[in-house]
């Protein structure tokens, strides 16, 4: 078992290496179009709320990094008063003094902190990105979540309509004397059975479409299309490498890997604290004696600032750690992401193809019965094999064409904005 993890890990490090170090022109494709309108899907994802509380937390990281270029050195008056006695002086004196003060960031600090803030900034641009990203994952999913419970519901309707025609039909020869009563219960059994199925297919579309309308109100749901699913042309490694050059949950982690490590260093010339400056005032003796000066404070404990430099690099290894996890996660879904949309469409083809074999076998079979050369349980039987086989093959062309809209989306071809044209590699 750990042989099988082993060889599994160096094959999709191998895959990793091979899509980054990679450069391949971008691939043009249209999406399926049986997705809601580009302008309606801009619009939800950009007033999200989980978009909205990344852009507060990116106004969050720009503040801090605009503290970071002021450093937290401030200057400091200080004013003191006292009054002295002065043996045989009858007068007591009294004296003031005052001083400015104020800390200086020494040995590159302030280029450190600079550095620090603008990757706090990045991550934080990153990560409004993957909120954007990661909400269009859920409308993708809950939006053919609804087409397929639309679609077998329709489906389920076309199925009861046929047989009550049937029933109808075989009520009328039986009331002739042309058809048994056996034919009447059958026929009867089946319209019953399309009819419960169809209430639990209506049951399933309303759940479906009230869950996306509950997290997209302002989403319309629209009729299914027959939109025949299209394969995307280029191959895995093409696409692998789309995913991971413009991923934003990859930047982020790397824009906070960089900090940590620009922070390790901060930490390291923290040993060498920061001095304190200062000039100061003092009147004395009867405004006789005037003090002015200079003052220099360092603080010397070392115990704290070394403890939080190991605490610094343990945690840019931990980050270094991540980014090599997040990659290969990447990867590895852009791998299973191009195998279900390449299976899928596949898959739905054979299944059309037996949907339109299994419903002219159907067909005949409705026919013999009529002409009275088919029992109409063998009828019966061969139109809901049919029926079978249409719901199957409608259900996989919606899974592929979901997989091939997941394909495009997590490689940034889909709904994506203008920041998404800029590679995020590294």
């Amino acid at each position: 078992m750990s042989w099988h993890r082993s060889w599994t890990g160096f094959l999709l490090a191998g895959v990793v290496a091979a899509a980054t170090a990679s450069a391949h022109e971008p691939i043009d494709y249209a999406p399926p179009a049986d997705l809601p309108p580009l302008e309606v899907v801009n619009a939800l994802l950009d007033h999200h709320p989980a978009v909205l509380e990344a852009e507060a937390r990116l106004r969050m990281a720009m503040a801090e990094r605009d503290a970071l270029r002021a450093g937290s050195h401030e200057a400091e008056l200080r004013l003191s008063g006292q009054r002295r006695d002065i043996t045989g002086d009858p007068r007591d004196s009294r004296e003031w003094g005052a001083s400015i003060e104020r800390g200086f960031r020494l040995f590159g600090k302030a280029g450190l902190d600079r550095q620090i803030g603008a990757r706090g900034v990045g991550e934080a641009r990153e990560n409004v990105g993957d909120a954007r990203h990661e909400t269009g994952r859920q409308l993708l999913g809950l939006w053919y979540g609804a087409l397929r419970a639309m679609a077998e519901n329709n489906l389920r309707a076309e199925q009861t309509a046929l047989l009550e025609q049937v029933r109808e039909t075989v009520d009328k020869r039986t009331r002739r004397g042309d058809a048994a009563r056996l034919e009447l219960l059958q026929a009867d059994a089946s319209l019953a059975q399309a009819r419960s199925g169809q209430q639990q297919a209506l049951g399933r579309q309303q759940a479906a479409v009230s869950a996306l309308r509950a997290s997209f109100p302002d989403l319309p749901v629209a009729m299914p299309r027959t939109i025949e699913p299209v394969l995307p042309p280029g191959g895995q490694d093409e696409w692998v490498t789309a995913t991971l050059a413009h991923n934003h949950e990859l930047l982020a982690v790397q824009n906070a890997l960089e900090a940590s490590r620009l922070a390790a260093r901060r930490a390291s010339r923290d040993r060498l604290p920061d001095p304190t400056l200062g000039i100061y005032y003092q009147n004395e003796q009867h405004r006789d004696e005037e003090v002015v000066g200079v003052s220099v404070a360092v603080p010397i404990g070392l115990g704290a600032r070394r403890a939080e430099v190991r605490r610094q690099f343990s945690q840019a290894e931990a980050f270094a750690a991540l980014e090599l996890a997040t990659r290969q996660r990447l990867a590895a879904e852009a791998l299973v992401n191009w195998e279900h949309a390449a299976s899928g469409t596949e898959t739905w083809r054979q299944l059309q193809l037996a949907a339109q074999a299994t419903t002219r076998h159907a067909e005949l079979a409705r026919r013999a019965w009529e002409l009275g050369e088919l029992p109409l349980a063998e009828a019966l039987l061969a139109r809901s094999q049919a029926f079978d086989a249409e719901v199957a093959a409608e259900l996989a062309r919606l899974d592929a064409n979901e997989a091939i809209s997941r394909l495009l989306l997590d490689a940034h071809h889909l709904w994506a904005t203008e920041d998404d044209d800029e590679p995020h590699g590294g």
